[in-house]
């Protein structure tokens, strides 16, 4: 009688270890990281009635995968404008989380037109997203922060929300990757 193969389970170390894997694909494929990091259309999730970004998001997610892999090492700089409510936060909050958990020690500035939108909307929006990615885990969410959870990262390795100031602008001096 021939006994049954049990498929040992994996360890955590090997499941991360797939899971930086997954993500690393993603490295030059902001939509596809997208798709794959967050929970879209599963049943009681916060994205329960979503299949994924919104036309206009997907479309930016979209382009900025086209300009990466047309030319990986040049700064891709923009601005959105539009009306209040359209999704501005999340995109960025989707466009960040895709950054940090593909690029080591990416570090970043949000900032935002008043401290107020910055501490009450900007700030907790981006943070959604990071709370609802597949790799929680690797980041520290605090109000004014994102940061690598991965000891002696947590300085190069982060996103700080800096209220914008015109009589400082040094705030945002001194970033460079």
């Amino acid at each position: 009688m021939r006994s049954k193969q049990v498929a040992k389970p994996a360890t955590e170390s090997e499941i991360e270890r797939e899971l930086a894997a997954a993500i690393a694909s993603y490295t030059h494929d902001p939509l596809g990281f997208v798709m794959f990091a967050f929970p879209w259309g599963v049943k009681g999730g916060p994205l329960e009635r979503m299949s994924g970004p919104e036309p206009w998001q997907r479309e930016h997610l979209e382009e900025i995968g086209r300009r990466l892999r047309a030319n990986p090492h040049m700064p891709i700089l923009e601005a959105i404008a539009s009306g209040h409510g359209i999704g501005k936060s999340a995109d960025l909050g989707m466009v960040l989380c895709w950054a940090m958990s593909t690029h080591e020690d990416t570090r970043c500035v949000i900032t935002a037109g008043t401290d107020t939108q910055l501490r009450t909307k900007t700030a907790p929006e981006v943070a959604k997203w990071f709370r609802m990615a597949v790799n929680a885990h690797w980041f520290v969410i605090t109000a004014t922060a994102i940061y690598s959870a991965q000891p002696q990262h947590e300085k190069f390795w982060r996103a700080d929300f800096i209220p914008w100031n015109e009589k400082n602008p040094e705030a945002v001096a001194g970033l460079h990757n």
